[in-house]
């Protein structure tokens, strides 16, 4: 039958909708700019670019009057290298791109409006004295003027023409969503380095630890630490060098996990195979769909409903699916024993103890989180590792290793974003730090002691300490203002006094 309904041909008409990137459906088909096929074409190159770190061509879609305010606005906030490789967040970025496309394009129409009616007044006029002076001549009335279609589609086309030409200012609305998430991401990468980066790239933008309050005071810690160079001298210090007898590296046995591949086969149920039929579903799938469905496309007024059922992937439609054979690599994981060389590091680890109570709020709080960031840093820096104890009253001791994985990171963005109040119980701190100095990790650790001293040492302090220093730890302390001899003198030696902190820094 010649008039039969081919529903491969209606298949074959939205094939592009295949290269419509998945979490961007609903917004790229619901976006009045173009036409669909176009809009699927433009919004893949967009999102494909900024996934290699880059920018479209300004030639792509949408037009420039459209684009350029976004353009301007990406390269103000600096996000493409964040976005590198980071599906997640480029995703999240391309929504609100394309909420500024559908911005900008009201803007656009709404200038266009205004300059056709503008330009169909002068019009107007033009043409009312003209007819005025050949009504005089031919002494006859005033024939009313009309508009007629060519003349008012090349007044639009001037008006689209002018609204084209003028410059646009990046997107507001852009810049207010990213502009302090971007300059956060900067700052990070800037104190972290290259791994600083990820905080900006691979992690959920939602529930992500930029949600957190520390960050904010990264890059004013890192201002504070550069005009301390104190701090950082103290915690060069830290650790104690312990080089192998023999030489500087030793030679030791370990186990190599070494990965074997194997194949094998596996059966697995798809709905690419249509081998038998399951039931029903609601899918975009024409080729599929109920005759019941296909019906409504001869309908005048139900063939839009169709189209809105498919772009939902509300049709009614088969569910079928076969059984397909495919070959696995599958990974034996296995252990070889080598002997290989291995450096001894240059010091031991670092232990920062930080005195949280309520005589530390304000200045002195800065500063002891100053010095727990620029402990990190160099931990990082020279493979160390970084324990943290920030302690207050009995029981209330925060104790986590720092390093730069997203698990780390929180945890100091964690402790970074804490208001300092409370009690002191050193002598509850300190049993914790004494018994992991035991552990054989932390045998070569050195302790850095940030306190005001305003708290009273008692004896059994005093022992615990004398006896630790015996077997080679050394206790720094680091005590904010000028107090004299406090409690942080009897635990720690040698004990460094900053009293000036109000000039570095600048904080209130």
């Amino acid at each position: 039958m010649k008039n039969a309904f081919d529903a491969r041909s209606l298949e074959r008409g939205y094939a592009f909708l295949d290269d419509c990137p998945e979490n961007l459906f609903d917004d790229i088909v619901n976006l009045p700019i173009g036409t669909l096929a176009e809009r699927v074409s433009g919004a893949r190159g967009w999102h494909d670019a900024l996934l290699s770190g880059q920018l479209p061509p300004d030639t792509t879609w949408p037009p420039t009057e459209i684009s350029s305010p976004v353009r301007q606005a990406l390269a103000t906030l600096g996000l493409m290298r964040f976005c590198k490789n980071q599906p997640e967040l480029v995703d999240q970025l391309m929504k609100e791109i394309l909420r500024a496309f559908a911005r900008q394009a009201d803007i656009v129409a709404s200038d266009v409006t205004t300059r056709l009616r503008d330009l169909e007044i002068l019009e107007r006029t033009r043409l009312t004295k003209a007819e005025a002076q050949l009504a005089k001549q031919e002494k006859r009335s005033i024939r009313q003027i009309v508009l007629d279609a060519e003349t008012l589609q090349r007044l639009r086309e001037q008006a689209m023409q002018a609204a084209a030409q003028q410059s646009f200012n990046a997107d507001s609305d852009l810049l207010a969503t990213w502009d302090e998430r971007s300059r956060v991401w900067a700052d990070i990468a800037e104190v972290f380095g290259d791994l600083g980066e990820m905080m900006g790239r691979g992690w959920d933008l939602s529930s992500g630890v930029l949600r957190q309050t520390g960050w904010l005071d990264l890059l004013r810690l890192r201002k504070l630490i550069e005009q301390l160079p104190q701090l950082r001298e103290i915690v060069q210090t830290l650790g104690r060098l312990h080089m192998a007898e023999s030489g500087v590296s030793i030679a030791q046995k370990i186990l190599v996990p070494i990965c074997r591949l194997e194949e094998e086969l596996r059966e697995v149920r798809t709905p690419l195979i249509p081998a038998e039929m399951r039931g029903l579903e609601r899918s975009g799938e024409i080729t599929r769909m109920l005759p019941v469905e296909a019906l409504m496309l001869g309908h005048p007024k139900l063939r839009m409903l169709w189209h809105a059922r498919r772009a939902e992937r509300a049709l009614l439609t088969y569910r079928v699916e076969g059984m397909e054979v495919e070959r696995i690599q599958v990974e034996r994981n296995d252990y070889e024993e080598v002997e290989r060389q291995r450096p001894r590091p240059e010091r031991g680890p670092i232990f920062a103890v930080v005195d949280t109570s309520g005589s530390m709020h304000g200045l002195p709080e800065q500063v002891a989180k100053a010095l727990v960031l620029e402990a990190l840093r160099t931990a990082h820096t020279e493979k160390r590792r970084c324990f943290l104890y920030a302690y207050s009253g009995p029981g209330q001791v925060l104790e986590h290793e720092l390093d730069l994985s997203p698990n780390g990171i929180g945890e100091l963005l964690t402790f970074l974003g804490m208001s300092f109040g409370g009690g002191n119980d050193e002598a509850g701190m300190m049993v914790k730090v004494l018994a992991r100095l035991k552990e054989e990790d932390w045998k070569k650790a050195d302790v850095v002691f940030v306190s005001d001293g305003e708290w009273p040492v008692s004896t059994s302090l005093t022992d615990a300490v004398q006896s630790a220093r015996q077997n080679g730890t050394r206790f720094h302390g680091v005590q904010i203002g000028n107090r004299g001899r406090t409690g942080l003198h009897v635990v720690c030696d040698p004990v460094h006094i900053f009293q000036d902190w109000a000039a570095a820094g600048g904080w209130s």
